[in-house]
């Protein structure tokens, strides 16, 4: 068996329920770590890069990055049987720090023009990439350690944690970075964020973890049969979709806004908004998805994210309306994604077997990282082409359409393992 970072079983075993609450409360430190890495250098790195003099099409290929990062998880799946599970997790996150410190002494030194932004954005692929690396164990330290049908009760807990921070910290990073920020103001959070990658690293030493069943076939035989089986595949269409359609969509809300006046500031205090909404439906959701499992849950939330899409017809200009209207968008957005989140992953763990659990978790990845990539890509240049095509609101016409999408993601959630035998949102009304 090789050595691992963190506690293991045997292959037949599962850790004990003492074991389990233990692993849980550091897999739930660790996501709290992610989430501080996330507000003090993921989120504002847009910012970052449209601060020193980043075109939209460099935006959108940010947002393309995020995806494309998670390829790094096609060496992890090399490594953890070397390393164990927590053990890949722990040197992803210590691999990582070079690239952090690099990104900081960019944003210190304060310079500004294209060959800086395309630089920022290299570092910080590199950086995400190496993480992903580690993040491979993610998934299988999850499963691990929570029961088949309280996958709900424990996102509920995790997620919680995870937003009741960003409801404090995206505050004080947008009152530090105020309405105009230059490149080197940057560079304190992304210093801080080393500081929340060490700590996640440190944590995962400690979560225990089943042993990994011996593996005889290579890599590639391996990943034909997970995606050889219809449950995967039908996961892999449908996150695909929807991730091609979210990355076409979110990130270019930040342009948008702060083009029709949004300040830059008033935009970093959307996330504590969104973060409300999320925590406002959490408890629901993840009842609903234990109880119910993922059907009605991704169709309420998929069909009402698409019905929200007219909205951007009507952005008001100027404060404090066009404050007060991506206040309620980001809030309602936030309660619609916490439950589409809850299902997503209650969808996948259903999709992924036992046999193949890390290859399963891989495949998920990749197929979202492949939407992130065609949806961020293609949306970045039909929004920077929205206005010569159709005047000054052609952006918001672009995302008004795109988002409207979602629906053809709603028609794919058709297929996911279980659709036919969970409750529908007919019969969760009690009309059936």
């Amino acid at each position: 068996m090789p050595e691992t970072a963190g506690d293991t079983t045997t292959e037949e075993e599962s850790p004990s329920q003492a074991s389990r609450r233990k692993s849980q409360s550091r897999l739930i430190a660790i996501a709290v770590s992610g989430s501080t890495n996330n507000a003090l250098l993921t989120s504002i790195v847009p910012l970052f890069l449209l601060s020193l003099g980043a075109s939209p099409f460099v935006i959108g290929i940010a947002a393309t990055s995020n995806h494309i990062q998670k390829m790094g998880r096609v060496f992890g799946l090399q490594f953890m049987h070397r390393t164990g599970k927590a053990g890949l997790f722990f040197w992803g996150r210590l691999g990582s720090l070079p690239a952090g410190i690099a990104l900081a002494l960019l944003a210190y030194q304060g310079g500004a023009g294209v060959w800086a932004a395309w630089i920022g954005l290299a570092v910080f692929s590199i950086r995400g990439t190496v993480q992903q690396m580690g993040n491979t164990a993610w998934w299988p330290l999850v499963q691990d350690n929570t029961a088949s049908g309280g996958i709900g009760s424990f996102l509920t807990r995790m997620r919680l944690q995870q937003r009741l921070l960003e409801l404090a910290l995206p505050l004080l990073v947008g009152w530090y970075l105020g309405s105009q920020p230059t490149a080197n103001h940057f560079a304190l959070p992304f210093a801080l964020a080393l500081f929340s990658t060490f700590a996640g690293a440190f944590l995962a030493r400690g979560v225990a973890e089943k042993a990994q069943p011996v593996i005889n076939e290579g890599l590639l035989p391996r990943l034909r049969q997970v995606i050889a089986e219809p449950p995967m595949r039908a996961y892999a269409f449908f996150i695909m979709a929807r991730t091609a359609v979210l990355s076409a969509t979110f990130p270019l809300w930040v342009v948008a806004l702060t083009d029709w006046g949004l300040p830059v500031s008033y935009f970093v205090w959307m996330t504590p908004v969104q973060a409300l909404g999320y925590m406002a439906g959490l408890h629901g959701w993840g009842r609903m998805v234990d109880r119910h499992g993922s059907r009605s849950v991704l169709t309420i939330t998929l069909i009402l994210q698409a019905a929200m899409a007219p909205a951007w017809l009507f952005l008001p200009s100027g404060l404090p309306w066009i404050a007060l209207w991506a206040s309620t968008i980001y809030f309602l957005w936030g309660a619609l994604d916490g439950g589409h989140q809850m299902g997503q992953s209650r969808a996948m763990l259903d999709a992924v077997s036992k046999e193949y659990q890390a290859e399963g978790f891989a495949i998920a990845i990749y197929a979202s990282a492949l939407g992130g990539f065609v949806g961020g890509i293609t949306g970045g240049s039909l929004f920077q082409w929205a206005p010569a095509l159709a005047g000054a609101r052609g952006p918001l016409f672009y995302l008004t359409a795109a988002q409207l999408t979602f629906v053809a993601t709603w028609l794919l959630s058709k297929r996911l393992a279980g659709y036919r035998e969970q409750t529908s949102v007919r019969c969760l009304l009690r009309l059936c």
